[in-house]
């Protein structure tokens, strides 16, 4: 993948746009037109591929930084091959028939990628719109009405939505210092983009639209380094299996899972929304307010109803309402009219003048206790909205202190509106949305203060665990269960009970006086996927008449069950002493973020609380002690009364065993340990499920 000059695509000293310029709507004349009409100060070298070119033309091409490409598809290569040899460094194709139609597109779009590796080209699209950067005042793209110069970078993949979002900040007053559209992403993608807008200094917040992912590992690993600098807010399409084949139909990309998807941006530290208005009405406060250093979050209001509401909000997020210190209520008291509330909730009342809303507003913001504010106006009679808010935007701001506005209505507060938000005040039309940003920025605010994630690898025999699975794989074994699993735990050095299988009642006798305590029983079928759907089990078996008994009770009952079933045996399995909990780590390989590691507890507890956490590998150690940690019904298992303290720290090296063996054999499709039995002695993998899958050549 190229993307050495991605800085060529944002500052660029000479730009060539290549393609015909018969008519007013040809592309390459909108793109000449916009980068023109913008003012862009290097120089511009049009192409015209309607001619022959002529040698002056070709010698032009020297010292071109950027070339944009608009052309049908059968000429693209000829012109990237002539750009190279010019030595062009950065290429948009804004041309569709690519990889997004199939057939013979998905082949030219192959060669397209090819040539750019070979020849050193960084290349955006194809199929895309084109890029803008602010700051040199540059408008290589095809749409015309952009916003103003701000803060706010912003990519996408798709076409409409690039129109859709860029016509909102127009309108919105919102500015962006940067803009890519994306295209079919052939070389240049999200994780490219992301590192490049970590170092651009004009750029304070990043907003995307995610459609798909060509390399998703890629992108949550650099996220997660990203997102310790700056906000990173995704808006991401695709997450229903209708969603799914429209992407593929779109961009020709394939998907990951949603479950893959929503762990990948969480564990990044990526803020997800799913809808562009929430989209909007972050990217507002990110781009305008500094982060909160506390969850402690005043209410000033004209209007005690819409006060409440706004309180009411409040439930269920992370926000408390503080109680003011004694300095901050007395002066209130001197300010405001002798009817206003100053207790938790500022309510000022419909009389106070504008300069009262900002004198109040400051004195609450001055309270220690105090992290972030929001004002809560209703319009009414005698209410001057337009001086109120001039006070609001003059009052002088309050270091790391965030403030957000709310006015009740629509079409009536438009222009006062407006006027805050030019003027770097997000205001928005009902106090819930306000609060979901004020949410969104102490959730992130917190993900900033954690320590960087220490990833651990444990000591292993990898060339022995090689060597087992590429045996399965020659007998064409791709399913194993229980003990036949054995020898990849030995290699990764875990502990489990002792197994044998018995195929009759005898044998499952001399194993059981071989293991020397009591045992479990367990059937042993290749065609029964979950023993407790056939109550598969019996426990704690402690003298030969009753392994004896309970290996023919066993066998019949499953037998009846399933008749169909070929039963081999039972499993002779020795019963860990004490009162372990039961656990289950399952881990599945997620097409484009690799293998997801789910952990929950087992048997009925399971069926009872359906209740889990997830992470993408590799695992770290703050991984694998939060997602213990998120398992409320953990918690509960823990403190269960006749259990000893369990230890967390075998269990832990499970969890991070498993996330090392997937990484280190992408054959691992599934793998399924359940249950882990936890006791304060250590964890031992009581049952085993895997699949594998041959590695392509």
């Amino acid at each position: 993948m190229r993307d050495d000059y991605l800085h060529a695509l944002f500052s660029p000293k000479a730009i060539a746009v290549v393609g015909i310029f018969d008519s007013a709507g040809a592309l390459a004349r909108v793109v000449l037109s916009n980068l023109e009409g913008w003012g862009y100060q290097g120089r511009i070298v049009p192409v015209n591929w309607a001619t022959q070119l002529e040698p002056q033309t070709v010698d032009s091409l020297t010292g071109i930084d950027l070339a944009v490409v608009c052309l049908s598809p059968e000429h693209v290569l000829e012109a990237l091959e002539l750009l190279a040899d010019k030595g062009v460094k950065a290429v948009i194709i804004t041309s569709a028939g690519f990889r997004e139609i199939g057939g013979q597109g998905y082949y030219l779009e192959e060669a397209v990628i090819q040539l750019a590796a070979r020849r050193n080209l960084t290349l955006l699209g194809p199929n895309c719109l084109g890029v803008a950067s602010w700051e040199g005042r540059m408008n290589a793209s095809l749409i015309s009405r952009l916003p103003t110069q701000g803060n706010i970078a912003f990519f996408s993949p798709s076409g409409s939505m690039c129109n859709a979002i860029l016509d909102w900040a127009a309108s919105e007053a919102i500015g962006f210092s940067k803009f890519a559209s994306l295209g079919n992403r052939a070389v240049i993608d999200e994780a490219s983009m992301l590192q490049f807008l970590a170092d651009d200094a004009q750029t304070s917040v990043i907003i995307g639209y995610l459609e798909g992912m060509n390399n998703g590992r890629r992108f949550a690993r650099i996220s997660q380094t990203i997102t310790r600098e700056k906000p990173v807010i995704m808006l991401q399409a695709g997450m229903t299996e209708h969603g799914q084949k429209a992407i593929s139909s779109h961009v020709g990309a394939l998907t990951g899972s949603e479950r893959a998807y929503q762990t990948a941006l969480k564990q990044a530290g990526i803020i997800q929304v799913d809808n562009l208005s929430t989209l909007f009405d972050l990217a507002r406060m990110f781009g305008t307010q500094p982060l909160p250093n506390g969850p402690n979050l005043a209410i000033v209001t004209n209007s005690g109803g819409a006060g409440i509401l706004a309180a009411d909000g409040m439930a269920g997020t992370s926000l408390i309402l503080p109680r003011f210190g004694g300095d901050t209520a007395a002066r209130l008291a001197e300010l405001l009219p002798r009817h206003a509330q100053s207790s938790s909730l500022v309510d000022i009342g419909m009389e106070a003048t504008p300069v009262q809303y900002a004198k109040a507003l400051e004195a609450v913001l001055r309270d220690r206790q105090v992290q972030m504010a929001l004002v809560v106006i209703a319009p009414g009679l005698g209410v001057d909205l337009p001086a109120i808010v001039r006070e609001l935007v003059a009052m002088p701001r309050v270091e790391g202190k965030p403030v957000a506005v709310c006015l009740i209505g629509q079409e009536g507060v438009m222009e006062e509106k407006r006027f805050l938000q030019r003027s770097g005040l997000p205001c928005y039309a009902n106090p819930k949305a306000a609060l979901s940003g004020f949410e969104a920025m102490l959730r992130y605010a917190q993900w900033k203060t954690k320590s960087y994630p220490v990833e651990v690898c444990y000591r292993r025999d990898k060339a022995k665990a090689e060597r087992f699975l590429e045996d399965c794989l020659a007998a064409s074994k791709t399913e194993l269960f229980g003990f036949e699993a054995q020898p990849l735990l030995m290699a990764y050095e875990l502990s489990f009970p002792r197994t044998e299988l018995a195929r009759t009642s005898r044998s499952a006798v001399k194993i059981a006086k071989r293991l020397a305590c009591p045992v479990a029983l367990k059937i042993a079928s290749p065609h029964i996927e979950y023993k407790s759907d056939v109550d598969g089990v019996e426990v704690n078996l402690h003298t030969s008449e009753e392994v004896r008994q309970g290996f023919m009770n066993l066998t019949s009952r499953v037998q009846r069950q399933r008749s169909e079933a070929f039963i081999s045996g039972c499993l002779v399995q020795e019963m860990i002493l004490g009162k372990p909990a039961e656990v289950c780590i399952r881990a599945q390989r997620d097409p484009k973020f690799g293998p997801l590691i789910r952990f929950s507890v087992s048997g009925s507890q399971a069926d009872i609380f359906q209740e889990y956490s997830m992470r993408l590998a590799p695992l770290s150690l703050e991984d694998a002690a939060a997602m213990m940690r998120e398992l409320k019904v953990f918690s509960l298992l823990k403190r269960e009364r006749g259990r000893d303290a369990l230890d967390l720290r075998a269990l832990e090296d499970v969890l991070l065993t498993v996330s090392q063996m997937t990484l280190d054999f992408p054959e691992i499709y599934t793998l399924e340990f359940d249950p882990v039995l936890v006791t304060s002695r250590g964890a031992w993998v009581a049952g085993v499920r895997m699949s594998l899958l041959p590695l392509l050549e």
